[in-house]
């Protein structure tokens, strides 16, 4: 677990010019901290063994060679006790909701402000989970457009309620259920049933 008294980072981008700005960002988000730069995904995982293990990783998700997820979990898997946060130029919330399910501990869109960047890296340097507010009116739109049924289905789901007692209850099929059920999971951003109560409530879409 990363504490807020952060002494260790790496940043990972291919962009020099990118890489000196967050480098300096870095240093001013943790003072006195041992700040190293990495241009490409190799060079990042290759530090020298009596090198000690970063805390905070800032990863690009658009390396050459190594992009995407492939190098968040190369990274997770080099640095298991490092929180990684993802830096990146698409800030799509499918994108976000991908990498934080991938053990991301916040997503920090490049089109942030400066201010907002120290305020996420510090964030999760005290343990927290940083989420674009982007991101976040983006999955409370696509939540709010639920159709009505599927607002329905959602209370249910709610109430502990099955497939099948909820197909009894709205007087439809096990499969029309699963279909709601799916669609109630994408436009939440939750990969379970669980999560999705969570999610929902919340946002007040149903209550407790």
């Amino acid at each position: 677990m990363v504490g807020a008294s952060v002494s260790r980072v790496l940043a990972v981008d291919d962009h020099p010019l990118t890489l000196e700005i967050l480098s300096a960002v870095l240093r001013k988000a943790f003072p006195g901290a041992r700040v190293r730069v990495a241009p490409s995904l190799e060079q990042a995982l290759g530090a020298a063994p009596e090198q000690a293990p970063p805390q905070l990783v800032v990863l690009d998700l658009g390396l050459p060679g190594c992009g995407g997820l492939e190098a968040l979990a190369r990274v997770k898997a080099a640095y298991p006790e490092a929180a990684v946060v993802v830096f990146s130029a698409c800030d799509d919330g499918r994108t976000v909701r991908e990498a934080l399910r991938a053990g991301a501990r916040g997503y920090i869109p490049k089109t942030t402000p400066g201010p907002r960047m120290l305020i996420a890296l510090q964030l999760v340097a005290e343990g927290g989970v940083y989420v674009p507010p982007e991101a976040m009116a983006e999955r409370k739109a696509e939540a709010s457009s639920l159709p009505e049924r599927q607002l329905e289905v959602l209370r249910l789901i709610g109430r502990g309620h099955s497939n099948r007692r909820i197909a009894r209850a709205m007087g439809l099929s096990e499969t029309t259920v699963k279909h709601h059920v799916s669609a109630i999971l994408k436009a939440l951003g939750a990969s379970s049933r669980t999560e999705a109560i969570v999610v929902a409530r919340r946002r007040g879409l149903i209550s407790d």
